[in-house]
């Protein structure tokens, strides 16, 4: 994901693909993290094993398809399947960490997941500055990017099936033969509230985050004046900032709850935005950006940990693949509203802070929430307090 936004200008030029077409493009490549779910859906099904390694496998051999792309539509093709098989190892593996390690232990574990997954974009980065020696150019970094093929065999041997799924498949073999979307139906019709609930709390957050991220290096140039380099010297240092979101929110809300820790993640991107985009010298400015980086790595771990602690193992993967689609689908609302708002206040950083109204609706539908940060999985889908 990080090598197609680093790469493309080159993209664009290698392909010869027209300015106009540039952003019907990109809003293509988003629809494939929708299609993850049904990735999610047939692992509550099928298992978590089978689906895990298909989605490295998929992934991998669309990424070196993309390499050859002939055209913009061959490349956006080939990058939407890559991004269903990228966003089902996401989730996937999120879903195997939930459920394979302790109650004490599912935070830390999960962030660092996050943590890890996150050196992807440092690694992008630094192939990315050999771009111009590489043979193929940009095309070697997605051939690069199916090295994931030389792990399915040593996955397919070494990776077992979760405990907790094999447990449920065992009392559930009796049962008759259900519809592939009944995991989807039971969700709504069993567990609707906590789906309503993680809505809630999902949604309005990337509807900030998304354009938040985006226009970050915009505002620094556009309408501060920084030069491309003081930009890349600015997030590089500040961007230290994620993967201590990802570690120190997982940790620190196995011990002190899953609730009270993304309220305050939630926050501190409402002061994290505000500092960032509002008028605001440029110590504040610098403060404002490292929160912003630590609040987008917190809540990427803790919305993940909600998703696949609050449902049933036998919903669990379809939970967490809800979650994703109602952050793609929230992060595009919020593009859009961004732009909404850009035509009243003539202005992206003034935008910005208007929409910081809707970050109270996270923090007020957790309160709600039944807490579930070292509570064992089976006793948390049982639990009938709150919107249980």
């Amino acid at each position: 994901m990080a090598v197609t936004g680093f790469a493309l200008p080159q993209i664009q030029r290698g392909l010869a693909i027209p300015e106009r077409e540039v952003g019907a493009l990109f809003a293509l490549l988003r629809i494939g993290t929708l299609l993850a779910l049904a990735l999610a859906v047939s692992a509550d099904r099928r298992g978590r094993r089978l689906l895990l390694v298909v989605s490295v496998a998929g992934c991998a051999l669309a990424n070196v398809a993309t390499g050859f792309a002939r055209g913009g539509w061959d490349f956006a093709a080939m990058q939407l399947v890559a991004r269903c098989f990228l966003g089902g190892q996401v989730l996937l593996a999120g879903v195997v960490v939930s459920e394979e390690l302790s109650a004490a232990r599912r935070g830390r574990g999960l962030g660092i997941l996050s943590a890890v997954g996150g050196m992807g974009g440092a690694l992008a980065l630094l192939a990315f500055v050999f771009v111009d020696w590489l043979p193929s150019g940009w095309r070697a970094l997605f051939v690069v990017g199916g090295f994931g093929l030389c792990c399915v065999p040593w996955l397919w041997r070494s990776l077992t099936e979760t405990r907790r799924f094999r447990a449920h498949r065992q009392e559930a073999r009796d049962a008759p033969d259900a519809p592939a979307w009944q995991p989807l139906r039971d969700i709504v019709f069993r567990h609707g509230w906590r789906l309503v609930a993680l809505i809630g709390v999902v949604a309005p957050i990337a509807l900030v985050l998304e354009p938040a991220s985006t226009f970050v290096s915009k505002h620094l140039q556009d309408d501060l004046g920084y030069a491309p380099a003081a930009v890349g010297m600015l997030m590089g240092a500040c961007g230290i900032a994620t993967p201590l979101g990802n570690m120190l929110s997982g940790t620190v809300s196995d011990r002190l709850g899953r609730k009270p820790v993304t309220i305050v993640a939630s926050l501190v991107l409402a002061v994290a935005v505000a500092l960032f985009y509002g008028d605001t010298g440029p110590v504040a400015r610098t403060v404002g950006l490292g929160l912003l980086f630590f609040a987008i790595g917190a809540l990427m771990v803790l919305h993940t940990a909600l998703a696949t602690e609050l449902f049933p193992t036998g919903l669990r993967s379809t939970a967490a693949g809800l979650r994703e689609a109602v952050a793609t689908v929230g992060a595009a609302a919020g593009l859009a509203i961004l732009s909404l708002l850009y035509g009243m206040t003539g202005s992206h950083a003034a935008s910005m802070t208007w929409m910081l109204l809707v970050t109270p609706i996270s923090p007020a539908v957790l309160l709600f929430l039944p807490e579930t940060a070292s509570r064992d999985l089976d006793e948390i889908a049982l639990d009938r307090t709150a919107m249980g």
